[in-house]
């Protein structure tokens, strides 16, 4: 008893440091609470042609109903050649028009290796102008070669009071020299915010290095578009997180099958958990008679959700760091290692002597690792991840009896020993949460490391631990490991019943489907039903709770306590080892440190009492269950 209690105390030091970290990162979150909603030129100028009003009065209804930005992309060679203002002559020749000719010259000579030399404008006429290179290089190449902004696209947007957002294009053989110099070109023309275009930032491959560089160098913020998994913006964010913005866009492709609500249901799920801060959003293109009002009205009700939410609408900013000093981790390393030792005493009676060595060697490498790094901390945090649903479950079993035996207020004591379980796994997250806050975690830039292991090996350790009937009482190593041997055996050489087989399949496909869909980017896509669900569910409890949680893990947990509480161990162990995925699902909550606290916290509560309130109703319902309260056993 002494010995836990020990443990217990440096656990609760532990998630007090842990705590303080998480009041840290809570401040910080709510310092972050502006959201840009930004538009593209190229779609606005597609509504201003059949809407007989002009650019600026389009950008300026647009704006009333919540518009912050434009999005400017640069213009290529041949852009200019679709429109007009440059002319093929010859090889390596152009008629360029003198709206244009100082921009582009300047733009070639700047990004062309000996461009000065290279590159020659000469005057023909009053309106257009005779460029050359006199270098061989493909068509192609100089075609798609970057030449700056469309002047007269900056000064609509700027004069309908909008925030211009400059995309970047890259292109093969940028030097560093180069990308400094569009960088700091594009910060002349008072743009601030950057997206690249298309699939790869500028610089990739071989100079994204130059790239960051050059965003520090000249006060730039980069959006960093979610899902979109750009070539080479990983690289940029990790070097310049300060100055990272998480952007959130729906594809072409996808905005024909998608309405209104839906668009503004995933803009706002977007800035609520997954800390997007920019959301680049697609115009309708409809058959609408007014195309300027049908999009006003879905721009409006983007903002609408948005600020229910919790957000406001407006220039967003950088998130700032959260400052933790390494005390608070190595004392959260503390609480991890008093975890394991914990799970390790629930299982197995140490003598006095191996005790204090697994104690002592526990909290030194739990507590010496995060001081290390990065690297260090993720080791501790998925331990951590793989302690506590553990300890949980089997400390929600404890002191169940042997054999069947009548018990009284069976369902009440289910209830408050599976409030214990959650809370013991929570606890577990807490722990992650002090190791693992910090701007590069928040912005996804860096995640949290063994996300499907994490779901794998508590409840295979469960199952282990169960079926080799050591989980109910710690014993000493000797006679653990005989019963674990023993039985394991014992259930080998027994005939597999039918029901014992499909429940075993139930089980293993339930796991299956929770690890393929498990991290930031499942691996199963999620049914038309099953979103309609889930946007329901958000609407009703602001946040949803998870369905692995509230629909399986903690309905089988409170039927599993109450067959163990009622001494039916045959009956309670699979329902044990099932409903751990709730456990496990919980933590994992607080392993995605980009999901705001105050959201993981809600998530977790509300799928608490969901899941309580169905193991309830599943337990009342099926009276005929063996070992029912109305009928001793």
């Amino acid at each position: 008893m002494i010995r836990r209690l020990i443990l217990i105390v440096i656990l609760i030091v532990g998630l007090a440091a842990s705590a303080l970290v998480a009041v840290q990162r809570f401040k910080v979150e709510s310092r972050n609470r502006a959201v840009d909603i930004v538009i593209d030129y190229n779609e606005v100028a597609q509504i201003v042609a059949g809407s007989g009003m002009s650019p600026v009065d389009v950008l300026r209804r647009l704006k009333t109903v919540g518009v912050t930005g434009v999005a400017v992309t640069e213009q290529t060679v041949r852009d200019l050649i679709a429109n007009g203002s440059v002319v093929p002559y010859g090889e390596q020749s152009f008629v360029v028009s003198n709206r244009v000719v100082s921009r582009v010259t300047n733009r070639l000579r700047t990004i062309l290796a000996n461009g000065q030399d290279r590159v020659k404008s000469t005057p023909v006429t009053m309106a257009n102008s005779y460029l050359t290179i006199h270098e061989d290089l493909p068509t192609d190449y100089i075609e798609g070669l970057p030449v700056g902004f469309s002047e007269q696209a900056l000064e609509q947007v700027r004069s309908a009071g909008l925030e211009v957002v400059g995309r970047l294009v890259n292109y093969a053989g940028a030097t560093p020299r180069a990308i400094n110099a569009i960088i700091s070109d594009t910060r002349a023309l008072g743009i601030r915010k950057v997206v690249f275009m298309g699939d790869q930032v500028l610089g990739y491959r071989g100079a994204t290095k130059a790239t960051a560089l050059a965003i520090g160098r000249h006060d730039l913020l980069f959006g960093r578009v979610e899902f979109a998994k750009q070539k080479g913006e990983l690289d940029i964010a990790k070097r310049v997180p300060d100055r990272t913005l998480v952007v959130h866009s729906i594809t072409q492709n996808e905005m024909p099958t998608l309405d209104a609500v839906s668009i503004a249901e995933r803009f706002r799920k977007a800035v609520r958990e997954r800390g997007v801060r920019v959301v680049y959003v697609r115009l309708l293109k409809t058959a609408s008679g007014d195309l300027v009002r049908a999009n006003t009205d879905y721009i409006s009700l983007i903002a609408k959700d948005i600020r229910a939410a919790g957000y406001t609408i407006g220039s967003s900013h950088s998130l700032h760091e959260v400052t933790v000093p390494t005390h608070l981790r190595v004392l959260v390393g503390f609480g991890v290692g008093a975890g394991a030792i914990l799970l390790l005493l629930t299982i197995v009676d140490l003598s006095t002597a191996a005790f204090i060595f697994w104690t002592i060697a526990a909290l030194i490498i739990c507590a010496g690792l995060p001081i290390v790094g990065d690297t260090g901390s993720k080791a501790v945090a998925l331990l951590s991840a793989l302690v506590f649903p553990t300890l949980a479950a089997v400390v929600a079993v404890r002191s169940a009896p042997q054999s069947p035996t009548p018990a009284q207020a069976v369902l009440m004591r289910a209830l408050g020993r599976l409030f214990a379980a959650v809370v013991i796994a929570v606890a577990g997250g807490v722990l992650i949460v002090g190791l693992l806050s910090s701007r590069v975690y928040m912005l996804r830039i860096d995640q949290f490391a063994g996300i499907k292991v994490a779901h794998v090996v508590p409840i295979f350790l469960l199952a282990l631990f169960f079926a080799g009937d050591v989980a109910w009482s710690s014993d000493t190593w000797d006679e653990q490991k005989k019963k674990l041997f023993s039985s394991l055996k014992n259930l080998a050489t027994n005939p597999v019943l039918i029901w014992q087989a499909i429940g075993l399949i139930v089980v293993l496909a339930i796991v299956g489907l929770m690890v393929v869909r498990s991290g930031n980017e499942a691996g199963l896509n999620v049914s038309t039903f099953e979103l309609k669900v889930r946007a329901i569910l958000d609407r009703v409890m602001f946040v949803r709770p998870r369905t692995k949680e509230f629909l399986v893990g903690y309905p089988a947990l409170v039927l599993g306590i109450a067959f163990a509480l009622r001494g039916r161990r045959r009956w309670a162990a699979p329902l044990i080892v099932l409903g751990s995925i709730g456990l496990v699902s919980v933590l994992n909550t607080f392993c995605h440190i980009h999901t705001p606290l105050a959201v993981s916290a809600l998530r977790s509560l509300n799928g608490l009492v969901a899941g309580g309130a169905i193991g309830l109703i599943v337990y009342t319902v099926l009276g005929n269950l063996p070992g029912r309260e109305n009928k001793p056993s």
